[in-house]
């Protein structure tokens, strides 16, 4: 019985492998449903089923990662990536004084 429990942010970041504040952030988002109990939040048992189930870890690291880069997928199936050239920052001039 004590795994349909709701869980905390910290439960579910150390499941899901990521921090408690983006599950906070999802929360706040709408991305997840959830509930205050105070300043806590929870979320329900079945919600994070739901939302595995509806969600694929691929699915979740496309979105969330960033590239720096294009992909580019070639005629045979094979994917390669193309490193994209570093910005340079814009330095300021340094002023006589």
């Amino acid at each position: 019985m004590s795994e349909n429990l709701p869980f905390t942010p910290d439960t579910l970041a150390r499941r899901w492998h990521c921090s408690s504040e983006t599950i906070r952030q999802m929360v706040k988002r709408g991305d997840l449903r959830g509930f205050r109990v105070g300043r806590m939040f929870r979320i329900p048992y079945i919600e994070v089923m739901e939302h595995e189930r509806c969600k694929s870890t691929l699915d979740d690291c496309a979105v969330d990662s960033a590239s720096i880069g294009q992909i580019h997928q070639e005629d045979d199936g094979v994917i390669s990536l193309r490193h994209a050239p570093e910005r340079k920052q814009n330095q300021k001039p340094v002023r006589a004084t």
